[in-house]
């Protein structure tokens, strides 16, 4: 009898990543795995038994409501799985309490024989959206009989937590849920306009609350703490984390920069500021009242091309020494909260945190001219030498027994400007850049990462480094998803001359390297997957679908693993010319297992968009192969074309 051989799981405060190998190339008849999370105490006795949520049919099936099963009646055609519903259900607001202990029981199923052990289809029940009714969902298609062709095989147990050493670290769903979106937007039968726009804007909204993941509950414990803060904010535009600030304002100094796209008032100027005018009238107003301990300082760069790009928080003991700082790639907006991929990190270490409180410092000391009126144009802003020499060097210091590089931006002094195209290759990088292109090129197995718009078709960033890397070296796995179109590996910008549009493909592969470019759900490409509804503009939730800033390398390798996160878009762009922070740490295998997760959660749900997308456009170096009719395969050839390559990376590290 065959028998699966080994299998792993890891996952951060969110969700949970499997992989499994069987002890042959090929199983005869396995329709696929059925996966059970069993939910243990401290002493492995198990607590609850409960199958994975499935979604997609076999042929001859349909779900055309996409309510969920199980791997009971739809196994999963994979050699790794992600489990969504480690924390958040996906059946209604309820939520699975943080530290609990779980592991995963695998089995290779078939169809129905004598002398097999049959599996016993679990059921499932939904609320019927017209009656309200609980009903037994009854898809469409005869059921499958399905037995098991191999022996259970247990996962290592795992812990479902924010809290690893003196790292606490939490990640957005966004709008990952898509399906669950729609489910949720359609119980009433009909979408209405802006209503997924009304749950992301409102506090305390359970939807808001389930995409935001722990990020605002971090957020309000952050600040529950005694003592007192320094913040330096880019974006803020949301009501409830206003609040905050307001809530606190005795204890708080904020340094808050200029935000959004100009707009023309009615004389035809350019009024900058847009995103933040309202918050930051409404705290002006705060801090001039008598005997106000608020402090509030503008840093506006109008129109320069330089942006106050940092989020984060330091927090000071009664002493007002430094002991904990808040960062990520988390702005203060409802979209940042709810809408966006993203993550959120406090560091609970004295030494890390009073690198970002003199960093802080220096921001405030490095005075921007104030413009009149406020949004006008700032011509004369620009960061001094004096700020830019100071962030040259690193700060390096030791949290919770592991490395902790502390770097900020903008570090290259001078009127100096990323290089063009043309310059790349001869170009010096900036010495955070240098950094993690050092640390890159040492990479043995995995590169893992997730950018926004980190430079104009990736180069001079990590992109870059990482492809060129994953091209010398075809056993280097590299995998990444990209937000910004401009910023896609072979992006080419359009020719008038020649009479060209831009072009931006959607999917680039090449010996070890799979880089995605993650689609909007208002690509009218995807209408036909995700059905004729009115949510083009509500799903897509401004243009930074993929806001994080993460690199993971090596990550099963306790020694040698990497994660880098800040407000760093890790470009050149960002240590020449904005206000960044970026934390690279060193040698904390669960804590880059953490981010590993986030990165192929996010990648896998763009990856099927991704390459259908494309395969219709006919675009260049697009997947071969039959484009995937969203049903289960019926027959045992579908593990011909099933992947085990990133499954076989963490199972043997």
């Amino acid at each position: 009898m065959a028998t699966i051989k080994s299998a792993v799981a890891f996952c951060n405060n969110e969700i949970a990543y499997l992989a499994w190998e069987l002890d042959v190339a090929h199983l005869p008849d396995c329709l696929g795995f059925h996966i059970v999370r069993e939910t243990v105490d401290a002493h492995d006795v198990v607590l609850e038994s409960r199958p994975l949520a499935a979604y997609v049919a076999f042929k001859g099936q349909s779900n055309p409501d996409w309510l969920a099963q199980n791997t009971s009646v739809w196994p999963v055609q994979k050699f790794n799985w992600r489990d969504l519903t480690l924390r958040r259900r996906r059946d209604g607001s309820g939520m699975r309490p943080e530290h609990q202990r779980v592991r995963y029981v695998i089995r290779a199923v078939g169809p129905a024989k004598p002398g097999l052990e049959p599996v016993v289809a679990v059921p499932e029940s939904h609320v019927d959206r017209k009656t309200g009714a609980v009903v037994a969902h009854t898809y469409t298609g005869v059921p499958r009989a399905l037995a098991y062709l191999t022996p259970p095989k247990s996962t290592n147990t795992i812990e479902a937590t924010r809290t690893i050493g003196p790292f606490t670290s939490t990640f957005t769903n966004g709008i990952l849920s898509t399906q669950f979106l729609i489910n949720v937007l359609l119980e009433d039968g009909v979408v209405k306009d802006g209503e997924l726009l009304r749950h992301l804007e409102k506090k305390g909204d359970w939807l808001r609350e389930f995409l935001a993941g722990d990020v605002l509950a971090t957020l309000r414990e952050f600040f529950a703490a005694p003592g007192t803060f320094q913040a330096a904010l880019y974006e803020l535009e949301d009501d409830e984390l206003i609040e905050l600030l307001v809530a606190h304002s005795a204890r708080i100094k904020l340094i808050l920069s200029d935000a959004g796209s100009p707009r023309k008032n009615k004389k035809g100027v350019d009024e900058y500021d847009t995103r933040n005018a309202p918050a930051r009238r409404k705290l002006r107003a705060l801090a001039k009242q008598a005997g106000a301990t608020f402090r509030l300082s503008d840093r506006m760069f109008n129109g320069t091309g330089h942006i106050g790009h940092n989020k984060f928080v330091v927090r000071f003991d009664g002493a007002g020494n430094a002991e904990a700082v808040l960062t990520g790639s988390t702005n203060w907006t409802f979209s940042g909260v709810a809408g966006q991929s993203n993550n959120l990190i406090v560091i609970n270490d004295a030494k890390v945190a009073q690198r970002f409180a003199a960093y802080w410092t220096n921001l405030e000391t490095d005075k921007q001219p104030t413009p009149k009126p406020i949004g006008a144009k700032n011509a004369g802003a620009g960061q001094l030498d004096v700020l830019k020499k100071a962030n040259r060097t690193v700060g390096t210091s030791t949290a919770g027994g592991v490395t902790v590089d502390s770097w900020f931006s903008p570090n290259m002094p001078g009127k100096k400007q990323p290089p063009a195209k043309s310059a790349t290759q001869s170009a010096p990088p900036p010495p955070d850049m240098a950094n993690l292109f050092s640390l890159m090129r040492k990479a043995e197995r995995a590169i893992f990462f997730l950018v926004f718009l980190p430079s104009r078709g990736g180069l001079s960033s990590i992109v870059s480094e990482a492809v060129e890397l994953g091209r010398k070296d075809p056993s280097l796995i590299v995998t990444g998803a990209i937000s910004d179109s401009t910023a896609m590996w072979g992006f080419e910008a359009a020719d008038k001359a020649a009479g060209t549009k831009a072009y931006s493909p959607h999917v680039f592969q090449s010996g070890g390297v799979s880089v995605i470019r993650a689609s909007a759900l208002a690509d009218r490409k995807l209408l036909g997957e995700l059905g004729d509804f009115k949510l083009s503009e509500q799903l897509t939730v401004g243009k930074a679908i993929i806001h994080d800033k993460i690199l993971v390398l090596d990550p099963m390798d306790p020694a040698k693993c990497v994660v880098a996160f800040g407000s760093h878009n890790m470009g050149y762009k960002a240590s020449y010319s904005n206000d960044e922070n970026l934390v690279i740490v060193r040698g904390q295998k669960a804590l880059a297992l953490a981010y590993a997760a986030h990165v192929l959660d996010v990648y896998d749900h763009y990856r099927f968009r991704a390459i259908e997308i494309a395969r219709q456009s006919k675009e260049k170096g697009a997947p071969k192969g039959k484009k995937f009719d969203g049903f289960l395969a019926t027959t045992d050839a579908w593990q011909d074309t099933a992947s085990r390559r990133l499954g076989r990376y963490f199972l043997r590290g």
